[in-house]
């Protein structure tokens, strides 16, 4: 009888241990459960937090470089406006200073002058065409304008660091001495630079034959090169 009452008594102590450990392990799982959801969650945003770091970095980076380009612009747009533009009422090669698109050279501003000196393609024929054109403007009879054709094996296509490049070009005819000066000065005051490396002169004053040796040039367009870029 008291053997039954002392295990009687044991019982429920250790249903009550047993209870105690189930709820100490079920404590020490949902612990350990919050505990790695909260290292992860940390991780997580510490990451994020990382990120958006970089982006507010290179967003600043690409506000003050947007800016330095406006303040560039606006600089070079004073130098053109200080170098090209004015009150003058004539150009740098002499011909009336007409802001006009419509206006024919010699006529034309300084700017558009400029920037048409050198063509951006090589096109020997329509360089052909132009020389043409002057040789009868200025009264030479029998033209003859000699060079080698290269279009078929020149590269002018646009390049991030363009060069200028030579066209070699013979130029012959007939006529005065003041039509030959007047052809002369007209390659000296072309747009498109000429240089004259040789001139050969036979004849009599008004029946003179001229030979011209002359190099000109053309400069490939300049390309832009606008990059990406992911940030990490």
């Amino acid at each position: 009888m008291s053997f039954n009452l002392k295990l009687n008594k044991v019982a429920p102590k250790r249903i009550q241990i047993s209870k105690a450990q189930s709820t100490m392990m079920a404590a020490t799982v949902v612990a350990t459960i919050i505990t790695v959801f909260c290292l992860v969650s940390v991780k997580s945003l510490v990451a994020q937090a990382r990120f958006q770091s970089h982006v507010i970095s290179a967003r600043r980076t690409a506000s003050q470089q947007l800016q330095d380009n406006v303040t560039t612009a606006k600089t070079l747009d004073d130098q053109y406006n200080q170098v090209f533009e004015g009150g003058s009422t004539t150009n740098l090669i002499g011909g009336r200073n007409d802001t006009s698109p419509n206006a024919i050279p010699p006529d034309g501003d300084n700017g558009r002058l400029v920037l048409d000196a050198l063509p951006t393609s090589y096109d020997f024929p329509a360089l052909l065409t132009s020389l043409s054109k002057l040789l009868a403007q200025d009264g030479l009879g029998s033209p003859s304008i000699g060079g080698s054709d290269q279009s078929s094996t020149v590269n002018d296509q646009p390049v991030s660091n363009p060069q200028p490049a030579n066209i070699d070009i013979a130029i012959s005819g007939t006529g005065s001495a003041s039509n030959i000066q007047s052809l002369i000065k007209d390659l000296e005051r072309s747009i498109r630079p000429f240089n004259i490396t040789k001139v050969s002169l036979n004849g009599s004053e008004t029946n003179m034959t001229v030979n011209i040796t002359a190099t000109t040039y053309y400069q490939p367009g300049k390309t832009l090169n606008l990059n990406t870029k992911e940030v990490r």
